[in-house]
């Protein structure tokens, strides 16, 4: 596969849509929250969130960031502690052990097609959003954002 064409594919609709589907089906098993894609554009933002992005390295590059309601991030905490109140200073921790579980469960929709994918460490994102793919979920919780800003060297 030639570089240029290498680059174009990394971000097809398929593998979004791939990807995505894995996200979505992830999230119902690991903190037990359905999620309904609702579109594919800009960032949102207003309500209270947690952002986190890991960047990946290998075939495919750059950051996938995800925004979660705290909730959501204090799920996984509950899950993974045992407690069912967990200080809600956790909820950045939550979100980004939750942000590493969906991007490695995810990246498989990558693989698939051939592309080498290593994730990076999860690390709070302040800020503005990076550009990129932006796919927006609905959840009973609240709506999460997945931005993917990736490209192929």
């Amino acid at each position: 596969m030639s570089p240029a064409a290498a680059r174009t594919l990394a971000l097809q609709p398929d593998i979004v849509e791939s990807f995505t589907a894995l996200v979505v089906q992830c999230l119902r098993t690991t903190v037990g929250v359905d999620a309904v894609v609702a579109a594919v554009s800009e960032p949102r933002g207003a309500l209270p969130t947690v952002a986190v992005a890991l960047d990946l390295g290998g075939d495919v590059r750059g950051p996938v960031t995800w925004v979660f309601p705290p909730e959501i991030a204090l799920e996984l905490v509950r899950r993974l502690m045992a407690d069912p109140h967990p200080d809600p200073e956790t909820a950045a921790d939550g979100a980004a052990e939750l942000a590493n579980i969906l991007t490695g469960c995810a990246t498989e929709a990558l693989e698939s097609r051939g592309f080498r994918c290593a994730l990076g460490v999860p690390r709070v994102h302040t800020g503005e959003l990076p550009g990129g793919i932006t796919v927006h979920m609905e959840t009973a919780a609240g709506p999460i954002e997945l931005v993917l800003s990736l490209s192929t060297p």
